[in-house]
């Protein structure tokens, strides 16, 4: 007796089953992977945000702990390694490039002067611009009549256009010689993702 092997395959109806399931099973996962970077980049502005509330009240602590490292104006303050940085009201100041930029050790943002943060000004995943009174007023962050601030926001966006970003913003007056009001270090995740 003599065994026929026969040579089965998939039949058509078969093949288009499974590219229907694979189809389906696309548009199911591909948003949630699609959805990593906006939470990944929400995350990094939570986790920057916690650092600069961390710095803000450390420095704080450090004027009033040595207020003789303040100078005459009340507006510089030199830290414990000599770094001199800017004061307001006894708070960092609003500037990330004379402040922050000496406080915290966050080497994947970038100092930019544009509204956007692109390839061509940043070689890293993050930038940080200076921003005055005004900007925050328009956007609805502060009612205060004095003050500046920062803004740390993703690469790929436009500071005026994606409120997707990370503040800091001080509200006090250049020279005031006691505690000023607290500086607000906020984050507005409207057009994440």
């Amino acid at each position: 007796m003599r065994l026929i092997k026969s040579k089965e395959g998939f039949t058509l109806i078969e093949l288009v089953v499974v590219i229907i399931v694979l189809g389906i099973l696309a548009v199911i996962a591909v948003p949630k992977f699609i959805d990593f970077r906006s939470d990944a980049d929400t995350s990094v502005l939570k986790g920057m945000q916690g650092s600069l509330k961390s710095t803000r009240d450390l420095v704080a602590a450090q004027i009033a702990l040595r207020p003789e490292s303040l100078n005459n104006a009340q507006s510089r303050f030199t830290l414990e390694d000599g770094q001199s940085i800017r004061v307001r009201a006894h708070y960092p100041d609003g500037r990330w490039n004379s402040t922050f930029a000496h406080l915290v050790d966050f080497d994947s943002v970038t100092f930019v002067t544009s509204n956007q943060c692109t390839d061509s000004n940043s070689d890293t995943a993050w930038c940080a611009r200076n921003r005055g009174l005004g900007w925050f007023t328009q956007g609805g962050y502060t009612t205060s009549t004095v003050g500046r601030g920062f803004v740390i926001f993703p690469r790929g966006n436009n500071l005026n256009n994606d409120r997707c970003y990370l503040y800091y913003f001080t509200p006090n007056d250049s020279n005031v010689t006691k505690m000023g009001v607290l500086p607000s270090v906020e984050l507005d995740l409207t057009d994440c993702g």
